[in-house]
């Protein structure tokens, strides 16, 4: 087991071991802006959500919006140092309050008993922040004493949320009972993420395992598996994040390095230099949802609460990814730290993902990086290339990326491990595929 933090290790790591710091005014204000966008994500969607005239599919449950704005606050108020940060939080808490205890609320706790945590994480989030409601505590504690409170079955890490949101409302007993909880050993922290092949909910099963394993440090709990090699599966699969151009995703992917307190990988690193570039770039992070092209015929409030409601989750995430960093004072470097990479490895790679046609905005910020730290990131961009090559069914290629990457120096990652594995499969499975006149 791996302990979430260790205090030596901590203190090491919160050295300037890798050069210039990034900027924490910057963070703080990347923070602020999170919460200027709740607030009117409160204001204009709280009450009845969003359901978009034109695209059935595309809806906000208010309930969703209330909960999610109560965590970011609960991260947010970690950076409560900050002056600046403080207001906003309580500014933002005043305004979520009514909705996080409204009728609607209260209803949805008494009729679905299995729900009634859910229903009541907003609150359960303010209770912490200073705001306690008695009333609402009284309705929440008799449906959960209900005979179908646990009538829902959940993946591990919804057990873990389940498990996070109790010791909130019941205190220090119910949290001791839930770190002896089996989901923290079944959930995806406890097992290998297939890199060449998952899904976003993979991913996000991942991610959300780990926020509530770590509870914002207020009740660290242990890692059934060794935390380098978790954060070596992680950079894998954020690659893949910002491949994808999904910094909903990636943000919380890189949650990972300040919750369980490790200095920032060289991959690491970049991600979050992309993500603050792609924000400046655009005012906001782009969420999968949001389509731009429909974004940009939408005029007056439409267009306002289409965005919100698309792109709100991927601004929090970044915010809670800046709460972060300032609470934990894992601060990413300025500049990409050095690795063991050869000189020139980085820009062997390249030309296979540049034949692809593809254009990601890591490509640009790449380009901006300079020889060291480009080499830096080259097991990045091959986790990327085996990634693609799998994801085109291309088996030859892989191979070809896989050799290229032995060559270098690279192939000691679990993206790596995992494509050679996939390669022997293949060849025992189906010898007259291409990975056999490859290898000979």
């Amino acid at each position: 087991m791996a302990a979430i933090h260790e205090d030596a290790e901590a203190s090491a790591g919160a050295s300037d071991v890798n050069g210039a710091r990034w900027d924490s005014e910057d963070l703080v204000r990347r923070l602020c802006w999170a919460l200027d966008i709740a607030e009117r994500a409160v204001d204009r969607l709280a009450a009845a959500g969003y359901a978009d005239p034109d695209e059935v599919g595309n809806h906000l449950r208010p309930e969703k919006l209330i909960a999610e704005t109560a965590f970011l606050l609960l991260s947010a108020s970690t950076a409560g140092r900050y002056p600046e940060v403080e207001r906003r939080v309580r500014r933002v808490a005043e305004r979520l309050t009514p909705h996080a205890r409204s009728e609607r609320m209260i209803l949805g706790i008494c009729l679905e008993p299995a729900l009634a945590l859910d229903y009541a994480e907003a609150h359960i989030c303010l209770a912490r922040l200073g705001y306690p409601d008695v009333r609402f505590d009284a309705a929440l504690r008799r449906s959960l004493g209900a005979q179908a409170h646990a009538s829902r079955e959940r993946p591990p890490h919804r057990v873990l949320e389940q498990d996070w949101l109790m010791s909130g409302c019941t205190g220090a007993r119910a949290c001791r009972a839930a770190r002896s909880s089996q989901a923290v050993w079944n959930s995806a922290l406890g097992r290998s993420i297939d890199l060449l092949g998952c899904t976003r909910e993979d991913v996000y099963a991942f991610t959300h395992a780990l926020m509530y394993v770590a509870d914002q440090d207020l009740h660290p709990r242990r890692l059934p598996r060794p935390k380098p090699v978790i954060l070596e599966e992680a950079e894998a699969a954020l690659a893949w994040c910002l491949d994808e151009q999904d910094y909903d995703l990636g943000g919380e992917v890189l949650l990972a390095w300040p919750l369980v307190r490790r200095p920032w990988s060289a991959g690491a690193a970049f991600a979050f230099r992309v993500l603050a570039h792609v924000e400046d770039q655009a005012g906001f992070l782009p969420a999968p949802s949001t389509r731009l092209q429909r974004l940009n015929a939408l005029r007056g409030d439409a267009r306002i609460n289409y965005l919100l409601a698309t792109a709100y989750h991927t601004a929090y995430v970044m915010g809670m990814l800046c709460a972060a960093v300032l609470r934990f004072g894992r601060t990413p470097p300025s500049k990409i730290p050095r690795t063991l990479a050869a000189r020139g490895s980085a820009h062997r790679i390249l030309p296979l993902l540049d034949a692809d046609g593809m254009h990601p905005h890591w490509r640009g910020e790449f380009d901006h990086l300079r020889g060291p730290e480009q080499d830096a990131i080259a097991g990045f961009l091959l986790a990327i290339a085996l990634r693609r090559k799998v994801g085109r069914r291309d088996i030859a290629g892989l191979h070809d990326v896989l050799a290229m990457g032995l060559s270098l120096g690279l192939a000691d990652s679990p993206a790596a491990s995992q494509a050679a594995e996939l390669l022997e499969r293949l060849a025992g499975a189906a010898p007259e595929l291409p990975v056999a006149a490859g290898r000979s």
